[in-house]
């Protein structure tokens, strides 16, 4: 199908919006931090973050309320790291190493006190625990990866906002708008892949292997049914209406009519 200017600004425009869609998901679901239980639950399913949490709590504790490293350990693994009730309690203090690895608390490390270690030991002696620093430090790979999410998302929103009006001053044929949608949907399904799976889940890992750098597929992960759900929606409908603006384009063809020499008396000799 030969395409029209309208029709190569559409594109342009659909490419941009969605990416600029992809990066805001991206942004949303791995890089704002939030005390839920869902969220805790989904990065307390590393095991080497839970490990971390408990090598502090079971240090600075058990002498205090005399238990044996181990006997605690085992149960904060078991009883309070990895049931959903634990992350629920334990939701402001991820909440605050969330927000430290990805560079939002440079100069505030991340403290326990001893009012936050009875609830997470389950013992009014930990109250004269004394306050702990945890071993959790900004991750230059993710501060740098939410920066330049921000600005994809607004330097991609910029040019398919800037696109679409030249597109509509264009005047562009039913065709094109069609098309154009259809385009849109795809380009959204492979940029919600991109942004929601491939790139937090693979590449995020690929590049640096730190424990905390888990967060960021443990959070992709927890929208990943949604994400393939998505992908798919916008698929089938994308290319529904790809296919319908290609079959609004032969139907216009077909229509059209055929040029008709007019005959003029004198100028055929078998015509009086």
């Amino acid at each position: 199908m030969e395409r029209s200017l309208a029709g190569v600004l559409f594109l342009v425009a659909a490419v941009a919006l969605s990416v600029s869609a992809g990066a805001w998901w991206m942004q949303r679901i791995v890089f704002t931090p939030d005390s839920s239980r869902d969220t805790a639950a989904a990065i307390l399913e590393d095991p080497d973050i839970r490990q971390d949490i408990n090598t502090v709590v079971t240090g600075a504790s058990a002498p205090v309320v005399e238990r044996s490293a181990s006997d605690l350990g085992t149960f904060l693994e078991t009883e309070i790291l990895s049931t959903r009730a634990g992350a629920a309690m334990m939701g402001p203090i991820i909440e605050e190493a969330h927000d430290r690895v990805i560079g939002n608390r440079d100069d505030d490390p991340i403290r326990l006190t001893g009012a936050q270690m009875v609830d997470i030991v389950r013992d009014q002696r930990a109250a004269d625990v004394q306050t702990v620093t945890m071993p959790i430090n900004p991750i230059g790979t993710l501060r740098t990866t939410s920066t330049a999410l921000t600005w994809i998302m607004m330097i991609s929103a910029g040019l398919a906002a800037v696109t679409l009006l030249l597109a509509v001053v264009t005047r562009p044929e039913r065709r094109d708008v069609l098309r154009g949608l259809g385009e849109f949907g795809l380009a959204l399904a492979v940029s919600i892949l991109v942004f929601g799976y491939l790139l937090p889940v693979h590449l995020m890992s690929a590049i640096d292997n730190s424990t905390w750098t888990q967060v960021v597929p443990r959070l992709a992960l927890r929208t990943l049914p949604v994400v393939l759900g998505s992908a798919a929606i916008f698929a089938l409908g994308g290319l529904g209406l790809v296919i319908a603006s290609a079959s609004t384009s032969r139907r216009r063809q077909w229509s059209t009519p055929l040029s008709v020499a007019r005959y003029r008396g004198g100028e055929n000799p078998g015509w009086g």
